[in-house]
């Protein structure tokens, strides 16, 4: 996004003085300030810039193009009336001001420039962009008065940047995104907003940002294309979902006491680097449906629920750690459970699950490779009701069912596979469902099974 002009330069800005408590009859110069703000907002005068002495300057007003508004620590726009509090027009920069009231706090449809502003007590929206405007805006805060408000609103082909933004109070969305532009925030807070952001197509790319206390998905994009980088979502229903249609790339993403799920990815197409989620909900830690999910270095402690939830989705998964999850409704609190769709699963480590370490099911077509389970309760790998599932240099780790299960009419693939303190053996198959197993270089003791095939590995070339 290109950066936003300045309202004008100050040597050919007309330099006007305004003073709420003034005397009547200024005539603007600082000897003998105007008491009016809107007497120094005529549209004839333009461009200006009006310096504000501290005080209440009662609202609304319209900022015509050219106007650079500067203030000091108390000077304070207030609108007390159901419409705009300062509406800017064409290019418009304000600096060290607090804008409080009104059912929009700023509506913008040329080029903002904020720093320093502080607006407060909205009951609409805190910040609106017509449809080509454009934002810049720099330590700001954004404090919601009303639930219902959107801290800032960008609707079609508006652009906005935003750096060291503060988004205070039960906002029900900080940031709506309505297919914009570009928008692009960085070094920012969310704190108590119901969803930090709420994205419909366009693109947004958010940079170390921190989003907490809210009730609803931290971040939320449909349609659209999100990039995070170093963001971390603690308290929130999800920290991340999506809709239909949307693209994520996240680099070192972070949820924290998710009420229901770390993230979820529904109909869409995410790519994780460095994903951690900790103490999640009931609905899992990493959830995926219709969805295509490729994860590195992925990390998941503390779930109560399932680890992973993939259900008809094709996820690619190379460096992961899932461990403790837990089962406090029945939902068999297993490591990783993959519904239909494909997998390709390396490097993995789970320890601790309340269920099995990884199940494969409903025809889901399973690679896991590399990789070790530990302290699985019921099972070490599952497949079952037609899936396929391959094992490929891996270990089981103490667990009291079988190392390996297949059942129904499932068929499992072992390739260099061990199992050490499993409570029900190596394996376990249901032959009489239509189970397969095929066998390599297994180190434990197989039972004697009419589905089950030992297939000698190749001897090594000389």
């Amino acid at each position: 996004m290109p950066e936003t002009a300045a309202a004008a330069p100050a040597s050919q800005a007309r330099m006007l003085w305004v003073d709420a408590h003034a005397p009547e009859g200024g005539d603007g110069t600082e000897a003998r300030p105007l008491r009016r703000l809107s007497d120094a907002l005529l549209p004839d005068s333009a461009p200006r810039r009006v310096q504000l002495a501290p005080g209440l300057y009662p609202g609304p007003f319209i900022a015509p193009d050219g106007t650079e508004l500067v203030g000091g620590s108390a000077a304070v726009l207030t609108s007390g009336g159901a419409g705009t509090a300062l509406e800017a027009r064409g290019s418009v920069s304000l600096r060290r001001l607090l804008v409080q009231g009104g059912a929009v706090g700023i509506e913008a449809s040329g080029a903002l420039h904020l720093e320093d502003v502080r607006l407060s007590g909205q009951r609409h929206a805190g910040l609106v962009l017509g449809p080509a405007a454009r934002l810049e805006a720099r330590s700001v805060v954004l404090e919601a008065g009303v639930s219902e408000a959107v801290g800032l609103l960008i609707p079609p082909g508006a652009t906005a940047r935003l750096s060291g933004v503060t988004f205070e109070g039960p906002w029900r969305r900080g940031i709506e995104g309505r297919a914009p532009a570009s928008l692009v925030v960085a070094q920012s807070g969310f704190r108590g907003s119901v969803t930090a952001l709420h994205l419909r197509g366009g693109s947004a790319e958010l940079t170390d940002v921190v989003v907490s206390e809210g009730r609803g998905p931290g971040l939320y994009v449909a349609g659209g294309s999100l990039r995070l980088r170093r963001v971390q979502v603690s308290g929130h229903e999800y920290a991340l979902l999506t809709g239909t249609g949307a693209t994520v790339e996240a680099e070192d993403l972070t949820s924290v006491r998710a009420d229901r799920a770390g993230v979820g990815v529904v109909n869409a197409r995410a790519s994780f680097d460095r994903l951690v989620i900790r103490q999640g909900g009931t609905f899992g830690g990493l959830q995926g449906v219709g969805a295509e999910v490729t994860a590195r270095a992925l990390r998941i402690e503390d779930i109560a629920g399932l680890g992973v939830s993939m259900r008809d989705s094709t996820f690619i998964l190379d460096g992961a750690t899932v461990r403790r999850t837990r089962d406090p409704d029945g939902t068999g609190g297993d490591g990783l459970q993959l519904r239909g769709g494909r997998a390709t699963l390396s490097r993995l480590a789970v320890d601790e699950t309340a269920g099995a370490c990884l199940i494969a099911a409903e025809a889901a077509e399973v690679s896991l490779s590399a990789s070790t389970l530990a302290h699985c309760r019921t099972a070490g790998v599952v497949a079952e009701t037609g899936a396929s599932l391959t094992v490929s240099e891996a270990s089981v780790q103490t667990t009291d069912g079988p190392a390996a299960v297949a059942s129904g009419d499932a068929q499992l693939v072992l390739r260099g596979f061990s199992a050490a303190s499993a409570g029900e053996g190596l394996l376990w198959a249901e032959c009489s469902a239509g189970a397969r197993v095929t066998a390599s270089d297994v180190r434990g003791t197989l039972p004697m099974l009419p589905c089950v095939q030992l297939v000698r590995a190749p001897a090594a070339v000389p």
